[in-house]
């Protein structure tokens, strides 16, 4: 595993890479919020927590340069004799030692911003499933209980006095190596990791959606063993080499692999809205080489084509009212009031259903379509498109 420390240009060249990465599916993530809503101003609270998660990870990554920059009081006691004999070398190291305890800062507010931004969408989708709320619940306790105790054994506990995380040299190495404070953080980080991990399925087994799409948010969801399997990691190579500065790689890496998982579980209405507009185009090329074919304007063509586009006007109605029979057609909204998005095409909400069919366990929505269609599913969304027409709706028992 290696007995030196990763050098600046690395620390540098892998921190761009996975910045930009992150940078990208962030943008992705509000553009798909936006498209799911219509509008900039419903984004919803946990999008603005990873906002300044977003910041803060970004703090992380630049103090991790500046500290391979400096060095710290991190070292192989057998350079103790010629770092200490260079005041300047002394200086330095003094400097980067201070700058390791804003990087843990940031890595622990990085790290439970994530978490915080995950738990808040779980709590919204499980409003109506009391085990699982009170799941979530436990779940928000272990993340509060976790972050008291980490912050008050990191200022308070394992080093004292405080001074001694910048000393040069340094009495108990603790303040160097920060292994029981690793401990500790490991302990509250990987168990509630792996808390939330387990929480998506039940939800989705409860869920009225199709199979095919249960699987692939499970899928999705389950990316969170990656972010479990960087922490893992990222505490054995600091153990394994308590005197090197090795885990500021990992500290880069498990902290991009959470950033990541928590924005691709929100980027289905961007992929859908692409994938949906470039199947749009080539239908409409199709229709207007047809068209041309056959000696009509192709104008007229496309025309008809947009107005298959645009279904029906919906009325709302909330689950919870409706009792069995018919009910007229029909939108569902987390507020119980239809919203256009910005292209003014109607929309239903996922999470209503997920929401308002949990008080009815023993039944389903079977949804009658008198023609063909093509409909796709967001995250939070679930937008009807292409010349569908609801019918009916029939609560079955």
């Amino acid at each position: 595993m290696g007995d030196f420390s990763p050098p600046p240009y690395q620390l540098l060249s892998e921190a761009i890479i996975f910045w930009s990465v992150a940078i990208m599916l962030y943008i992705g993530r509000i553009v798909s919020r936006v498209i799911a809503t219509g509008s900039i101003k419903r984004l919803y609270f946990e999008d603005y927590v990873m906002s300044v998660t977003f910041l803060i990870y970004t703090t992380l990554l630049v103090l991790i340069q500046v500290s391979a920059r400096y060095a710290s009081n991190l070292f192989d006691p057998a350079q103790y004799e010629e770092i200490m004999s260079n005041p300047q070398e002394v200086r330095d190291r003094i400097f980067g030692s201070k700058i390791v305890i804003g990087l843990e800062q940031c890595m622990l507010f990085s790290t439970w911003g994530v978490k915080i931004c995950m738990l808040t969408m779980f709590w919204r989708l499980t409003q109506n499933f009391r085990l699982l709320r009170m799941y979530v619940n436990l779940i928000a306790a272990l993340l509060a209980v976790g972050f008291l105790v980490i912050m008050v054994t990191y200022y308070a506990v394992y080093c004292r006095p405080f001074s001694q995380y910048w000393a040069m040299p340094v009495r108990d190495m603790q303040c160097a190596t920060y292994q029981n404070y690793s401990i500790t953080q490991a302990v509250f980080n990987i168990s509630s990791d792996a808390a939330m991990l387990a929480l998506p399925f039940p939800l989705l087994r409860k869920a009225q959606m199709r199979r095919g799409k249960k699987f692939m948010l499970a899928g999705v969801m389950s990316l969170g063993v990656f972010t479990i399997a960087a922490a893992i990691l990222n505490k054995v190579f600091n153990f394994a080499s308590p005197l090197t500065t090795t885990y500021q790689l990992w500290y880069i890496r498990e902290a991009s692999t959470a950033i990541y998982v928590a924005n691709m579980v929100c980027l289905s209405p961007l992929i859908r809205r692409v994938f949906s507009s470039k199947m749009y185009q080539k239908t409409n090329r199709l229709h207007g080489q047809h068209a041309r074919w056959h000696g009509i304007d192709p104008s007229s063509a496309s025309r008809s084509m947009q107005s298959k586009k645009n279904p029906r006007c919906w009325h709302p109605f909330h689950l919870s009212h409706a009792s069995e029979g018919k009910f007229d057609q029909c939108i569902m909204s987390i507020k119980g009031k239809p919203y256009k998005d910005n292209l003014g095409n109607r929309r239903i909400s996922e999470e209503a259903i997920i929401r308002m069919t949990a008080g009815y366990p023993n039944r389903k929505l079977d949804l009658h379509r008198v023609r063909s269609y093509r409909s796709y599913e967001d995250e939070g969304q679930y937008t009807f498109e292409e010349g569908i027409e609801l019918k009916q709706i029939h609560m079955v028992a």
